[in-house]
């Protein structure tokens, strides 16, 4: 079996991009969140030069993220408010579901994100509602958090994007979720490695990265 090494450019999230950051209540998205935005110029590629946090409800978090020079803004962000972020920028649409308008968050993933050049980060309980379908399918990446009542949607997920190979990312999602906060990551971008797409442990405190390669 021929050994394949990575670097940690290819490991990086290719910039612009949209993501979907899926899980139920308390099964970690907010540590997950503040962990990539506190990481965020070794895992994106090229470095954002501004974060834009969107937040639908006040946490104790979010004094935390401005301390450490995040910019947060209550609410669905206008564009002109985007457009006057140094660019490239990270955007994140925290618990902003019920708010935002389906056509505005389609837009913002299918359209502005590239012309724009920002990243959208959007956090959601289900992954399935109906007003993400359209930023769902031109996601470039998708985490799918721990959620033990949610087997059915894992599973068309799974059906949607791995149609010949449900098994091996059945025992992905398993294997990555089995501990409490775990998470899958979906690599879906159209230049990332193949053997890239299922993946764990991305973080630099994580002790190794863990990638899942089908049989």
């Amino acid at each position: 079996m021929e050994l394949q090494t990575f670097s940690n450019k290819d490991l990086n999230f290719k910039l612009p991009f949209g993501m979907i950051l899926s899980g139920p209540s308390s099964s970690g998205k907010s540590s997950f969140l503040l962990k990539f935005i506190s990481e965020a110029s070794e895992l994106i590629e090229p470095k954002p030069k501004s974060i834009l946090y969107c937040f639908g409800e006040m946490s104790h978090n979010i004094p935390l993220l401005q301390k450490s020079g995040v910019n947060v803004y209550a609410g669905v962000p206008p564009e002109e408010l985007i457009k006057k972020f140094p660019k490239p920028l990270l955007l994140i649409l925290d618990d902003l579901l019920l708010s935002i308008d389906e056509k505005y968050l389609s837009e913002l993933f299918t359209k502005k994100s590239h012309h724009q050049n920002f990243a959208i980060v959007f956090v959601t309980q289900n992954l399935f509602d109906k007003k993400i379908k359209v930023a769902r399918q031109n996601a470039q990446y998708i985490i799918l958090m721990r959620s033990p009542n949610s087997a059915l949607s894992i599973r068309n997920i799974g059906v949607q994007l791995f149609p010949r190979q449900l098994d091996y990312f059945l025992d992905a999602y398993k294997q990555a979720t089995n501990i409490p906060y775990g998470y899958l990551l979906i690599d879906l971008h159209a230049s990332s490695d193949p053997n890239l797409r299922l993946r764990t442990n991305i973080f630099k405190d994580d002790e190794e990265k863990i990638i899942f390669i089908s049989k």
